[in-house]
């Protein structure tokens, strides 16, 4: 980094805590904030600062990633699980073979989209309190092998769930019994 790039930092220092300090705060969203430092000149010394401290929290970040294995890995696990939550919701927005979310106004889609992600979540619960049934069964019986292999398998996993399926639900107030489901479950 430039001299200049770091002296202009520093002498931003105050406008660039008040913009902290405002984001914060809960003041103003990122993107409004983004759209006001746009509509500055390039040649501002606060948008120039603040850029510059953008590219200097970048480069820090670049080399820790190149020299950290473990925050390598973090972050491709990061990545993995993003991108499976957005395969599971792509296949939930194409049940009924549609390829794409339905309604022609903003507030049709956008219930369409919640809808989704509803059943999303409720798909990720599900799973997540089966796996977690599952591994308290393993630990108890110590079996390692099973242990290593539940803690691959992903919460967005789907291909268990018929989603094209009919469902009804009952106000019985019955809980599903995840103890016996699990009791029939063997994995290895």
């Amino acid at each position: 980094m430039e001299c200049k790039s770091l002296q202009l930092i520093i002498s931003e220092k105050p406008n660039i805590d008040q913009i902290v300090a405002t984001l914060g705060l809960k003041e103003m969203t990122q993107g409004t904030l983004i759209r006001k430092l746009c509509t500055y000149t390039a040649p501002n010394p606060t948008r120039r600062a603040i850029f510059e401290f953008d590219k200097l929290v970048r480069s820090i970040y670049t080399l820790r990633y190149l020299r950290d294995p473990q925050l390598e890995r973090s972050v491709h696990r990061s990545q993995n699980r993003v991108e499976s939550y957005h395969q599971l919701r792509s296949t939930i927005a194409q049940v009924g073979g549609k390829k794409e979310l339905t309604g022609r106004t903003d507030i049709e889609i956008e219930i369409s989209n919640q809808c989704a992600r509803l059943i999303a979540n409720a798909i990720i619960y599900y799973n997540s309190a089966i796996l977690s049934h599952l591994l308290t069964k393993c630990e108890a019986s110590g079996n390692a092998k099973t242990l290593a292999l539940i803690t691959k398998i992903s919460p967005a996993a789907w291909r268990h769930i018929l989603l094209n399926g009919h469902y009804t639900f009952q106000s019985g107030g019955k809980m599903i019994d995840l103890d016996a489901l699990v009791a029939g479950l063997e994995l290895g």
